[in-house]
């Protein structure tokens, strides 16, 4: 199963989109290039791959088809009817810089297919997709555990001063 993502571009760069390869860096000669000012192009993510799309001076949108994992705390876990969104098997993120969106479809789409659209100010807008639902989420660029105190001098909660 892979997913396709078809991308206009706008904005008044070219901007390269780089397919999956191995999870090694992206290399120049393998990008696609989609003109600036109404340039089209495309990329094909298999299951468990990712691809990347570059924007000169704004960033990397990175697509990720996770498959059939779940985001679990961004599906109504007690509820006692799901909505589509969370009957939907197959999972895909995209970000872009510190916002992220959640593609949910089902295994059963013969094609899965999203279109992203970059405008004249480098701003990534989702077009449509073809099948599924989508959600705007928020996901942590770094995770910092609760183990690590904010003052790192100053004594663990908990201990009391020892007499003299």
């Amino acid at each position: 199963m892979k997913i396709n993502v078809d991308i206009t571009n706008q904005y008044g760069y070219d901007i390269a989109v780089y397919p999956y390869n191995n999870g090694a860096l992206p290399i120049n000669d393998k990008a696609e290039i989609v003109g600036k000012s109404e340039g089209k192009g495309s990329l094909s993510v298999e299951r468990s791959e990712s691809g990347i799309i570059d924007i000169p001076g704004m960033g990397s949108v990175l697509v990720q088809f996770m498959g059939e994992q779940k985001l679990s705390e961004y599906h109504d876990k007690f509820c006692e009817h799901p909505d589509d969104f969370d009957q939907c098997e197959q999972m895909v993120l995209i970000r872009y810089k510190t916002s992220e969106l959640y593609w949910r479809f089902p295994s059963s789409a013969e094609e899965a297919q999203v279109t992203l659209q970059v405008n004249d100010v480098g701003t990534v807008c989702l077009g449509k997709v073809s099948t599924g639902s989508v959600r705007q989420v928020a996901l942590p660029e770094l995770f910092i555990p609760p183990v690590f105190s904010v003052n790192p001098m100053a004594e663990p909660q908990g201990e009391a001063e020892q007499p003299e």
